[in-house]
């Protein structure tokens, strides 16, 4: 049945929905797991990066055996550093008496340089341009998703909405999609999540004109932004190696992920609701998530930069590896990515800013 939701049935709706891309206000020193000082070395069989292991915030590195995990094998890390004589994804787990990590932390090792951050002719500056991020859980499989994908299509056609917004389609309603990715997930589809804390369900929006959506975006941007965001990507032999710049505007803990995202990915969508009609568009699906870079600890609301200080910055590097083949990937085009920041806020963690880049060319701070 059609629904038409205003601010308050969005609200409302953020308690309903749940959606795993959100942090809980639990302690992040409580339980066993482990932290690598590099994401990314070089694979020259020197660089390395060195592992701690921490139990309830207490180091246990020397009681605490690594292992790397190849698939269903794994064999120990000499002592607690990983070095790579080539290129490619490592992960690394540990195990501490009774204790293991359940999730890998990966080590990319890459034999190309790695980017600088973006020139900053503005460094004093910290008034940034403000979007929210909007997190379009869907499927090819999903028969209510062309509902969503009208709304969005409808809403987006208004430039100062657009605008306003990164659009992140995460299929992850079934396998079988072109555009499969197993997480995030939400446990209702379609559904669409802004800045990770509040959405809409269903077609959004049908007799509004986009209405409502452009009223929620305005009421998450038209505060001043916390961070601003810079990135600065490399590609060659089908590397995408991005250097994120995070620059703060207030005080804060911030976490920092990357979403990769696919265009023009070709797939049937399924239509229960009688909206597709023999309209060849919605055979083609833009904005496709195919490597959400953001997972920490159970969770895709990014990786810790810790506290930055106002006028401040940290940086972060991402490493992803395009499989042309299984994407269908002809155009690369077609691949782009949204770097976006999350910080606490009450229970979860919230998005602060975000930012679409082209893959092949810096994006710089946008200032007001």
């Amino acid at each position: 049945m059609k629904r038409i939701m205003n601010i308050a049935s969005l609200l409302l709706m953020a308690a309903v929905v749940s959606v795993s891309c959100e942090k809980d206000d639990t302690d992040m020193d409580a339980g066993f797991y482990i932290m690598a000082d590099k994401n990314v070395i070089q694979s020259n069989g020197e660089d390395f990066a060195t592992f701690t292991a921490l139990l309830d915030g207490k180091d246990v590195t020397a009681e605490t055996t690594f292992y790397l995990k190849d698939g269903k094998d794994i064999k120990p890390v000499s002592g607690n550093r990983l070095t790579a004589s080539s290129a490619g994804k490592y992960e690394v787990i540990g195990a501490y008496g009774t204790f293991y990590t359940e999730d890998p932390v990966a080590v990319s090792a890459i034999d190309m340089p790695v980017p600088a951050a973006v020139e900053d002719p503005a460094a004093s500056n910290t008034s940034f341009v403000h979007r929210a991020f909007l997190n379009q859980y869907t499927g090819t499989g999903c028969g209510y998703c062309p509902g969503m994908i009208r709304a969005l299509r409808a809403a987006f056609e208004d430039e100062e909405t657009a605008d306003m917004a990164v659009l992140a389609a995460v299929h992850s309603f079934a396998a079988g999609d072109p555009a499969y990715i197993s997480g995030p997930r939400s446990n209702s589809y379609p559904y669409l999540h802004i800045d990770m804390v509040s959405g809409f369900t269903y077609d959004m929006d049908p007799f509004g004109e986009g209405k409502v959506l452009k009223t929620a975006l305005q009421e998450r941007t038209s505060v001043p932004a916390k961070v601003g965001i810079s990135a600065n990507p490399v590609y060659q032999d089908d590397v995408l190696v991005v250097t994120v710049e995070v620059k703060a505007a207030q005080t804060g803990e911030y976490n920092l992920g990357v979403w990769f995202m696919q265009d023009n990915v070709y797939g049937q969508q399924k239509d229960e609701i009688g909206i597709v009609a023999g309209d060849k568009s919605f055979e083609y699906h833009d904005n496709c998530v195919r490597s959400a870079d953001s997972r920490y600890l159970n969770s895709y609301a990014g990786y810790p930069l810790g506290e930055i200080k106002a006028g401040k910055t940290a940086q972060r590097t991402f490493v992803l590896n395009i499989d042309k083949t299984e994407w269908k990937l002809k155009d690369m085009n077609n691949i782009h990515f949204a770097a976006f920041v999350t910080a606490k806020n009450g229970k979860a963690y919230e998005v602060v800013n975000v930012i679409d880049c082209p893959y092949n060319e810096p994006t710089p701070y946008e200032y007001r």
